[in-house]
């Protein structure tokens, strides 16, 4: 039996971990939630977006990762946290953070609004309510 520890990217160009990811599957990384989230912090990173993509398919389970992604004092993570896991989420989904994404929309931080976090909020809002 593996540990779900080792299923972690070694790196940022660890693809391999992602691919590991994705075959083990919820719920067996529930408990790895958090450092997965991690590795979405850059964008650029050659494992962000993938893991990102798969990520957002999780549904309920990815809400308070996010949440604490979006509360978190991070803007860059913030913003690729909304580029590429919120603004795939389905709706249902997205509800659970209007309340933090309204925050982000008419209240950013001078960072937040510097990083594009506050029109991406917005973009994410824009979504739930259309």
């Amino acid at each position: 039996m593996i540990d779900v520890k080792d299923l972690i990217p070694r790196d940022k160009h660890d693809l391999d971990a992602v691919t590991a990811i994705q075959e083990a599957g919820y719920p067996a990384i529930a408990p790895i939630l958090d450092e997965l989230m991690e590795w979405t912090a850059d964008g650029n990173w050659p494992v962000a977006r993938p893991l990102a993509r798969f990520l957002s398919t999780l549904g309920k389970p990815i809400i308070h990762p996010v949440l604490r992604v979006l509360r978190g004092d991070d803007p860059t993570f913030k913003y690729f946290c909304l580029v590429t896991i919120v603004s795939a989420l389905p709706v249902e989904v997205l509800k659970a953070l209007e309340t933090d994404l309204e925050r982000l929309a008419v209240n950013p931080n001078r960072l937040d609004k510097a990083e594009g976090v506050q029109e991406e909020a917005e973009a994410a809002l824009l979504r739930l309510r259309s």
